[in-house]
């Protein structure tokens, strides 16, 4: 700043030499008017959300989203009262659809997993127990391999891609692997 612009008072052109205060200061008014702005919204959109939404426990859950959403989008914020009402409940109903298609989501899943459940599952013989015993006792690098190829049903050669190992490597490791789970199970199965 040059001593003529000290005299005059007059404010510097690059917002370089403002001071960090000034920007804070700035940024600190700009929360609380938007904070002044939307507080009187709250109970509105807590009630808009309490009259729709089942269980209405998520009725504060979809209020904080419509806030998060409404800070998100502060820029755009309505200057009058009623235009910020009605922008706000704009943001609300998303937030409705967004919660009502997850609730269906969930009902979906929450089906598919009782029907899971309700498929008997076969006794499992005390064999298995020993074999999962057997399999504790080898590494978990090659516990992995094991169960890869066992439960997942990959070749040798896809596990130790998922391994990142080499397809040569992997038949090996899974060989020795074989012989010492056979060796462990026998072990176990006679004590």
């Amino acid at each position: 700043m040059s001593s003529a612009d000290a005299i005059t008072g007059s404010i510097p052109a690059s917002a370089d030499n403002l001071p960090a205060t000034v920007f804070e200061a700035t940024a600190h008014n700009a929360d609380r008017a938007f904070e002044a702005a939307i507080t009187p919204l709250v109970p509105l959109l807590l009630r808009y959300f309490t009259r729709r939404v089942t269980p209405a426990d998520d009725a504060a859950d979809c209020t904080s989203e419509t806030l998060l959403a409404l800070w998100r989008h502060r820029s755009r914020l309505p200057q009058s009262e009623e235009e910020r009402r009605a922008w706000a409940y704009g943001i609300a109903r998303k937030v409705l659809a967004n919660h009502q298609r997850g609730r269906v989501r969930r009902a979906i899943a929450d089906d598919a997993l009782r029907a899971a459940a309700a498929v008997p599952v076969a006794p499992v013989p005390d064999e298995a127990f020993t074999a999962a015993e057997a399999l504790t006792l080898l590494t978990p690098r090659d516990q992995e391999l094991v169960r890869l190829v066992v439960w997942e049903e990959l070749s040798v050669a896809d596990a130790g891609r998922a391994l990142g190992i080499r397809p040569g490597t992997a038949r090996t490791r899974y060989s020795r692997a074989l012989s010492r789970l056979r060796e462990t199970y026998a072990i176990l199965d006679q004590s």
